[in-house]
């Protein structure tokens, strides 16, 4: 379980902004669980990688914003969004790398977790996707498909 000042801090500032004072609510109105909501209001515990795709969907924001690996609030989201085992099979074949066991001795990410990204359609926790987009130079939503810039904050 990651936890992180810099995403508490994003999410009270965003969460607070909502008219809605229940927590409970606010927690509904997002498309978030209660215990999601929680833990990353008063603890700071990044959720899983879909959750934090739900909240800046919500915010209509980066996750590299809410996650505050940036202060650039811009984002624009894609028109046609792809899903992140395409956009991983994209970027693998322009750096010229085919397989699986290839890709993990270049990013030192277990094969087995790479495998079940692409042939189970899985997302991976947030602390590998920015692995991998700092290894091909992109930004985390690039990467998930939620945008088509591909520049890094």
């Amino acid at each position: 379980m990651a936890i992180s000042k810099n995403f508490q801090n994003r999410f009270v500032e965003l969460a607070d902004e909502l008219d809605e004072k229940n927590k409970s609510k606010r927690a509904k109105i997002i498309g978030i669980s209660n215990t999601t909501y929680s833990n990353a209001y008063n603890y700071g515990i990044i959720p899983k990688t879909s959750s934090l795709i739900i909240i800046a969907d919500y915010f209509n924001i980066s996750v590299e914003y809410l996650i505050g690996n940036t202060d650039n609030e811009h984002f624009e989201k894609s028109k046609h969004p792809i899903q992140f085992k395409e956009r991983l099979i994209k970027l693998q074949k322009e750096k010229n790398i085919f397989t699986v066991y290839e890709l993990s001795q270049r990013i030192h990410i277990h094969r087995n977790n790479i495998a079940q990204w692409i042939k189970l359609n899985c997302i991976p926790l947030i602390d590998d996707l920015i692995i991998v987009a700092d290894f091909f130079d992109v930004s985390v939503d690039y990467l998930l498909g939620r945008t088509d810039d591909r520049t890094t904050n």
